[in-house]
């Protein structure tokens, strides 16, 4: 039997999913249930399932990450997506992950069988896979999560080639590590997956039988980084200016018009400890062609730049206008922040410039924007980033980035607007929590009416309005329980009960302790 696990947050949906189908019918086992991400991927690592219906909305880790993370553990177990809506942008993150299934919600009887079927007649057939084919697919995940790694901003300074050998089932040895981008934008619609596979194939077929390892990494729809690592003698370096043939002879099949691209060839490194270097170098060339004009390859130890350093432009006062322009929410001030910041930038300026000068200015306004609801955010700053990056011209750069500070610095205005009422009705509150306070005064005081208020005072706190009353209360009496020498009944008054008997009892449900206890534990 097939074992099943459910990670789905929404309890109605998750009982209709449950007794929709008699699940032993069709050879499954249901061994799991799970209302969050986290939870969902401490159970696929301790008991992996044969397959996972999974929220794509799930709390504290969303479908998408679980997979990614799952799947970068190497665990073979099959996913399906359960959906509110219809989006396309989760189901290509899905295909991506060579997930399959996409359902909706309320997930339909007939479809939920189809998958059932679908997914046992592909176990079955799968059960005679070769299994080198599989190994392949594992050393895949494993060296897409190394590059994904490495590739990020906390990435490690290096690994040494042992450690990377044994744990990620590379083939390196001491030699040359080089790296080369790839940059391509172009109209490709949903077949530019398939475009980026062919040229890593192609890539692959030239360079694999002379080098010890070749790794390649999609970091994005536009963005390929291949590392080569290869004997000193066998001159793979000289070889790599072919990486411009076979993109431009692959676009050229695919009769690719208005594409542009970029190849830029990092500067070799002799020992591992610096394939970071090649990486970063490889990626400054790539850029070259904002500031050098596309369709074209460069080679970053042939570049000759000026003397312009990311310092010379990032002054203490340009990072005083791009902080404070942002915490003001002032689009004109960062958008001419930002033009002075690239005014500076010349036709010989190293590209890397333009980047450091993007994560600067991204970093000034996610210090602003981001709230403990904007759990996302991360993810979001990482997409601006690699769009700004596969930009193709400066100007392009430029109105990105401040388009982009536009709608967010928009969004925050009127959030902030949103708040203003509840941050003064809770001021209020506070201040006159002893007095006899209702819904309706506060609502009047900030000129609200109380259906509203009441919607919008627990979206911001948390809290309705009368629990939030009672915390400021028991807070003072707590105070006072500790601080005063007045009798109990005294302060229940003082605290806004005229019944002794009910303050006594909501202080204990609030504070685990009747007050005479709390005052013995505390006075």
């Amino acid at each position: 039997m097939l074992t099943l696990l459910i990670a789905e947050k929404d309890e109605e949906h998750l009982k209709h999913l449950l007794g929709l189908v008699n699940w032993g019918i069709y050879d499954f086992e249901v061994i799991g249930v799970c209302g969050d991400g986290i939870t969902a991927m401490e159970s696929i690592l301790r008991m992996p399932p044969d397959l996972v219906f999974v929220n794509d909305d799930l709390p504290r880790l969303n479908g998408i990450e679980l997979i990614g993370i799952i799947q970068e553990y190497g665990i073979s177990c099959d996913f399906a997506i359960v959906s509110e809506t219809e989006s396309f942008e989760v189901a290509r993150k899905a295909m991506r992950l060579g997930v399959e299934e996409y359902l909706l919600k309320p997930v339909d009887k007939n479809e939920l069988v189809q998958v059932l079927r679908k997914y046992t007649e592909r176990r079955k057939s799968a059960v005679g896979q070769d299994v080198n084919e599989r190994l392949f697919c594992t050393r895949r995940l494993l060296r897409n999560s190394f590059m994904d790694l490495f590739t990020s901003p906390d990435a490690p300074e290096y690994y040494s080639i042992e450690y990377m050998n044994m744990k990620y089932h590379f083939k390196f040895r001491e030699g040359v590590f080089q790296s080369a981008i790839i940059l391509i934008k172009g109209s490709f619609g949903e077949e530019n997956d398939d475009f980026l596979d062919s040229v890593i194939m192609d890539v692959r077929t030239r360079f694999d039988p002379m080098c010890y390892e070749v790794l390649p990494f999609i970091q994005g729809r536009f963005w390929v980084s291949l590392t080569f690592n290869y004997e000193k003698e066998s001159g793979i370096g000289e070889m790599l200016p072919e990486l411009y043939t076979i993109v431009k002879e692959r676009l050229d099949k695919c009769g690719c018009d208005d594409t542009v691209f970029c190849v830029g060839i990092g500067v070799p490194e002799y020992t591992s400890t610096k394939l970071r270097r090649t990486l970063e170098t490889a990626e400054r060339a790539a850029l070259c062609g904002i500031l050098h004009g596309q369709n074209k390859l460069y080679s970053y130890g042939k570049q000759e730049f000026d003397n312009l350093s990311s310092s010379d432009i990032l002054t203490p006062a340009l990072l005083a206008d791009l902080n404070n322009s942002a915490e003001a929410l002032d689009i004109e001030g960062f958008e001419n922040a930002i033009h002075s910041a690239f005014s500076l930038v010349s036709f010989r300026t190293d590209p890397g410039i333009l980047i450091d000068i993007c994560h600067v200015a991204v970093e000034a306004v996610v210090d602003v924007i981001k709230t403990e609801e904007e759990m996302n955010f991360l993810s979001e700053q990482k997409e601006i980033l690699d769009r700004l990056r596969s930009e193709t011209t400066l100007g392009g750069i430029k109105s990105g980035l401040t388009a982009w500070a536009r709608d967010l610095f928009a969004r925050r205005l009127h959030e902030r607007e949103y708040e203003r009422p509840v941050r003064e009705a809770v001021r209020y509150i506070k201040a006159y929590c002893t007095q006899p306070l209702t819904l309706e005064s506060v609502a009047g005081r900030v000129h609200l009416n109380t259906s509203y208020f009441c919607t919008i005072f627990k979206k911001e706190t948390g809290q309705n309005f009368s629990d939030y009353l009672t915390v400021c209360r028991i807070n003072e009496a707590k105070r006072l329980l500790r601080e005063s020498c007045l009798r109990i009944a005294q302060i229940s008054s003082a605290v806004g009960y005229t019944d002794y008997k009910y303050f006594s009892n909501v202080f204990k449900r609030s504070v685990g302790m009747n007050p005479s206890a709390y005052r013995a534990l505390h006075g």
